[in-house]
């Protein structure tokens, strides 16, 4: 059986309605317009989700890779940002939708870029060469822990007390300490990492225009962007907790990791 595509291009909507079925059907949508004030994002994701929302935090900007996290991962404008899963700093509860509402975008360069992590995982479960890996993918518990974070000790793939499956790809993914095949661990990491980073390769790129949000179910997509030149480039990110996730972190919250480092650290 071929496999199907995993990169996505999200359609464009000024409709609330139409923006819930995409985000529904597909995993992601863009909305036009929000505008650009500070506060027009978070006041589109409090239409949006309304009475499905437990938590959201007030907008982070995000400047040149992201305003509070530039430092601390080594992020650049000069360099693409690899496709991932957000806010993993908060371990297991990280949140399951967030929104970019563009600002300004770059003349040259910024393009964003979405996986469908379903879409991937569906491949390798209809796959003779992988189905072995998506198996492992559900049940070998790895190391997600983001260094002075919240600890993540489980399987890349699981899947909430309503059935929704949560997929990560983090930036720092390792076998546990205490794990009983430590290299078998590491092959199915690399092996992961490796599929969803050629998918992002072949994935068409799109650019948000000023004024424009994007939406992305966090626990289905994996979202990056490829470099840019205007280093004024900003957007404002905000993560959402909804009744749907797994749960919320029992500590303050932002729309970055500055509160998700461990208490006494």
């Amino acid at each position: 059986m071929e496999e199907k595509a995993c990169g996505v291009i999200p359609n464009r909507t000024s409709s609330i309605d139409r923006a819930k079925q995409e985000l529904a059907k597909k995993g992601c949508v863009v909305f036009q317009h929000i505008g650009l004030e500070d506060s027009a994002t978070r006041d589109f994701a409090l239409r949006l989700f309304k009475d499905r929302i437990i938590a959201v935090p007030e907008g982070a900007r995000v400047l040149e890779g992201g305003e509070a996290e530039r430092e601390r991962l080594g992020l650049s404008n000069l360099a693409g940002q690899p496709v991932h899963t957000d806010g993993f700093a908060y371990g297991d509860l990280y949140p399951d939708f967030i929104l970019l509402g563009c600002v300004r975008s770059s003349q040259q360069g910024g393009e964003s870029v979405l996986v469908d992590g379903y879409q991937l995982l569906e491949n390798m479960d209809s796959s003779s060469e992988n189905s072995e890996l998506a198996e492992r993918l559900r049940s070998v518990a790895i190391d997600m822990t983001e260094e002075g974070m919240q600890e993540s000790h489980s399987p890349l793939v699981i899947e909430t007390a309503s059935g929704r499956l949560m997929l990560r790809r983090t930036l720092e993914q390792k076998p546990c300490g205490n794990s009983s095949d430590a290299k078998g661990d590491q092959e199915m990491i690399d092996l992961w990492i490796g599929a969803i980073d050629e998918a992002a390769e072949e994935a068409p790129r799109f650019k948000l225009e000023p004024g424009e949000v994007l939406v992305v179910d966090n626990y289905r997509m994996f979202h990056g962007r490829d470099p840019y030149t205007d280093a004024d480039r900003m957007l404002w990110r905000v993560w959402v907790w909804t009744r749907d996730a797994l749960g919320v972190p029992e500590l303050e919250l932002a729309s970055d990791s500055r509160y998700a480092g461990l208490v006494g650290q």
